[in-house]
């Protein structure tokens, strides 16, 4: 079921904007995944190593895949940032969803500036979120935070410097169906961690796959 190769695509966002991606779709993909990456103006891209390790993890399990860059350049809306970065991902999602069954649950996954952004994403064609590191500090309001049912794992480093555990548990508090998982002696880098964090984020979308299938 794995996918040992992906192809190199482009993105045509709705308001106009070019962006590059790898597609991966193996046959009988149980679940995909949109892999969102850090923040562009600080070298973040779909090549970031946590975004790698997410990317080769999931091929390996037999999940479809598709990371992108996120538009460079742009200015910030008024509103503050990851604004416009939220029609990137939806223009991922829309690819992904076009090259798998319908019944194929799909799954925003993010790093960092990336999880912020996938999280004030509330398209109807993703099934849930899972998050590495975000710093709650880009884009909008969580959508699980308006009472959002789908799912959300969020991976936080014990040492993160911009959103320690105690932090996040405080801002997930009331969120519907929300799992926190600590990433021991790690911080927001993750360096020595990412394969760790790569196959907790795998292993847990299997499983939310097959929850939604054996519920269907």
């Amino acid at each position: 079921m794995r996918h040992d190769s992906t192809d190199e695509i482009s993105l045509l966002t709705a308001d106009g904007e070019t962006l590059a991606g790898d597609l991966g779709v193996p046959a009988g993909a149980p679940a995909g995944a949109v892999l969102c990456h850090p923040h562009p103006a600080h070298g973040g891209d779909r090549h970031n190593v946590v975004i790698d390790a997410l990317h080769r993890a999931m091929g390996a399990a037999g999940l479809a895949t598709l990371r992108f860059d996120f538009r460079r350049g742009q200015p910030r809306a008024a509103s503050g940032e990851g604004v416009a970065e939220r029609a990137d991902v939806v223009a991922a999602l829309h690819r992904l969803a076009t090259e798998v069954d319908r019944a194929v649950p799909l799954f925003l996954v993010g790093y960092s500036f990336g999880a912020d952004v996938a999280l004030a994403v509330g398209d109807d064609r993703h099934a849930g979120w899972a998050l590495v590191a975000p710093p709650f500090r880009f884009s909008g309001p969580a959508r699980p935070a308006s009472g959002d049912p789908r799912p959300v794992l969020v991976m936080t480093p014990a040492h993160d410097q911009f959103a320690p555990p105690h932090w996040v548990g405080r801002a997930t508090q009331g969120w519907p169906d929300v799992t926190v998982e600590p990433v021991p002696m790690a911080d927001h880098f993750l360096a020595g961690a990412t394969a760790q964090v790569a196959r907790a984020v795998t292993a847990w979308i299997v499983d939310r796959a097959s929850s939604a299938d054996t519920a269907g």
